[in-house]
């Protein structure tokens, strides 16, 4: 059983962002269009890369879980007794380009926005879902989906991203 008090002071201590354990902010997260949602123990907004290792590693030393916010799954993948870690407001920045087919780049940047920054480089980020517009690359970092549009780009866990 999750110490959820425990946790959050640990969190709170320990990393850089926004911990939110409050009644709202959970709910907010508990994406899903299943009969099975299921609510965050609560939820970190991350400013540096560095605050998501220290968010699971207090997950692992209080026995909760740490997954990324993924807003495209509706079917209750994104909960349960864990810790949703949000991206998008703080590290969604653009680092660098290495050479012209790689680049480095914060887990909260959205394709859209990085393709955009990209506009000399060839080949883009793809594919482009429905949920392009909102989907950071944290959240899609596992997709394995193909559909005809997505298969000019590669998977975006084979995509050249440091």
């Amino acid at each position: 059983m999750v110490d959820v008090s425990a946790l959050r002071c640990e969190l709170s201590r320990r990393v850089d962002g926004e911990v939110r354990f409050d009644a709202g902010s959970p709910g907010a997260y508990a994406t899903d269009g299943s009969n099975y949602r299921q609510v965050p123990l609560g939820v970190v907004v991350l400013r540096t890369a560095d605050a998501g290792a220290e968010t699971i590693a207090v997950g692992r030393i209080r026995c909760a879980g740490a997954v990324p916010w993924r807003p495209n799954e509706l079917a209750g993948q994104c909960t349960n007794a864990a810790v949703v870690i949000n991206w998008t407001k703080y590290c969604d920045k653009l680092v660098s380009v290495v050479v012209r087919r790689m680049c480095v780049v914060e887990p909260g940047i959205l394709p859209e926005e990085l393709n955009l920054q990209l506009s000399g480089y060839q080949p883009k980020f793809g594919a482009k879902p429905s949920i392009h517009s909102h989907c950071s690359l944290a959240g899609r970092s596992a997709t394995t989906t193909r559909d005809l549009g997505s298969l000019r780009f590669p998977r975006p866990r084979d995509q050249n991203l440091i």
